[in-house]
């Protein structure tokens, strides 16, 4: 059993399509490792096979976004199945499947990258274009150890498909972050944009937010500002006037998306995204698996529009019983009627449809997991962690003018007052988007907000990580526990 365990938990680590090892006779139409990858075509569907396991349900899909928001103080988990919501209320332990699954996740996604990278180099093509699917394939590997880094701290840095890395002894926090960032650098070789017919690969501008980005989680500020300075002095990007057009499939791949995961519906390709079904009200069929917490929605009403509405984004995050409310085209009132108090998310959900239509949740709403926003949050973090308060302000003030909020004047502030009002910003524009949680990790606030802002008593710092699940200590001798666990 305990070479079974191998496969299961790393998946495809023997080979994408190979089952060849355990045949007696092998079947001359079956594809196999020997005979795939053995032309441009091939690494290009090699690629794209990469790319959809960005939508693995423990990663950009239903459980992943569970996983990346439940645990914060903006979110509160229907405790209903006891194991499911474990890690909500920080009582998992090494046997939780719901982190052992995005544990797999990863490393499919990171096996896919590596055939890719390894398999380029005996086939004949454009040279360009082999170059560009390398990248490209490490800069999807450098997505899922970013999702390890941050969920688990430590886990093995596998950067070949070759089998002999089956037992593979586990990496430090600061060698993954450390091959993150070395793998993003690389990759900011990609082109800056291609054609329509492209859409939703990797480009040199999503490369260079996300290694800013890794370099925000290690405190590296100054490396940060430069990488975000190139992408704001670009000119390529700029934020939508109605920030709602992120979250719809109406407005995808628009000029404020520097990378998002595509989703479609189809009779021949059915690549829902199920986010919504996961999170919309019982009424529909939802699960309604989490729901805002009161912290969060009181936090939207702290500060009035110039025009003395409520933050702009409040209306685009959220739907509740406000004066003409609408839900699934009918008055909220009529569709909440035992629950007027009900808070529903507009954000990812298909709101607009009617109830009919929305019952089928055949979303195919994309998800942007690198928007202009965060890079101008994010140069406004690391500027203020400098010192450099003016050009923070100014970056923080697009965030706030396009939320319809008066602009912040410079002088009016300290440094710790804006990196307070970061703090609040990017718990507002980033809610559901799987930013909060890592916020509080990475800044070190989880016993003030688990005391103050959403009571949860079993908070420890230990549950900053999952721990490594059992499974994998169970099936490769060579990984250790992380000490915390």
């Amino acid at each position: 059993m305990r070479i079974f365990k191998i496969i299961s938990v790393f998946s495809v680590l023997i080979g994408l399509f190979s089952c060849d090892d355990f045949l007696d006779e092998q079947d001359p139409s079956q594809i196999t490792n020997a005979t795939f990858w053995g032309n441009a075509d091939e690494l290009e569907q090699g690629l794209t096979a990469t790319y959809s396991a960005l939508k693995q349900t423990y990663l950009w899909n239903s459980q992943g976004f569970k996983n990346m928001n439940s645990r914060g103080d903006d979110i509160v988990a229907r405790i209903q199945n006891p194991h499911i919501y474990q890690p909500d209320l920080f009582l998992n332990d090494p046997s939780n499947t719901f982190a052992r699954d995005m544990w797999k996740n990863a490393y499919i996604l990171i096996f896919r990258a590596n055939q890719v990278i390894d398999n380029s180099q005996n086939i004949e093509m454009n040279d360009q274009r082999k170059q560009e699917i390398v990248l490209e394939a490490k800069f999807l590997r450098s997505l899922a150890y970013f999702v390890l880094a941050q969920n688990f701290q430590q886990a093995p840095l596998i950067l070949s498909s070759d089998p002999e890395t089956r037992f593979p002894e586990k990496a430090s926090e600061a060698e993954l972050w450390t091959q993150i960032e070395k793998d993003f650098m690389e990759v900011s070789q990609l082109p800056e944009n291609y054609s329509s017919d492209m859409t939703g690969h990797a480009t040199k501008w999503a490369a260079k937010a996300f290694l800013a980005k890794s370099y925000l989680y290690r405190g590296k500020w100054q490396l940060a500002v430069d990488e975000l300075q190139g992408i704001i002095d670009s000119g390529q990007f700029s934020l939508m006037p109605d920030v709602y057009d992120n979250w719809n499939s109406e407005n995808e791949n628009n000029e404020e998306s520097i990378f998002e995961i595509q989703y479609m519906f189809s009779t021949a390709s059915n690549q829902i995204n199920q986010r919504e079904i996961h999170f919309a009200p019982a009424a529909i069929g939802g699960y309604y698996v989490l729901s805002p917490s009161d912290w969060i929605f009181e936090e939207f009403q702290k500060e009035k529009t110039v025009d003395g509405d409520f933050d702009a984004r409040m209306y685009a995050t959220f739907i509740w019983n406000y004066p003409g409310a609408e839900i699934y085209q009918v008055p909220f009132t009529e569709f909440f009627s035992d629950n007027p108090d009900y808070i529903a998310w507009k954000k990812f959900q298909l709101w607009d449809k009617s109830i009919a239509e929305a019952s089928l949740h055949r979303s195919e709403i994309n998800e942007r997991i690198m928007r202009y926003s965060h890079v101008l949050l994010m140069y406004a973090e690391a500027q203020a962690e400098l010192g450099n308060l003016s050009p923070s302000i100014q970056a923080i003030n697009e965030i706030r003018n396009r939320a319809k909020l008066s602009s912040i004047q410079e002088g009016s502030m300290t440094q710790n007052e804006i990196l307070e009002e970061i703090r609040h910003q990017r718990a507002l524009e980033f809610h559901l988007e799987g930013e909060r949680w890592y916020d509080i990790v990475r800044w070190g606030i989880g016993n003030d907000v688990f005391s103050n802002n959403l009571e949860r008593p079993d908070y420890m710092e230990k549950f900053n990580y999952f721990p490594i699940p059992q499974e994998e200590l169970d099936a490769n001798s060579n990984l250790i526990q992380n000490d915390e666990w």
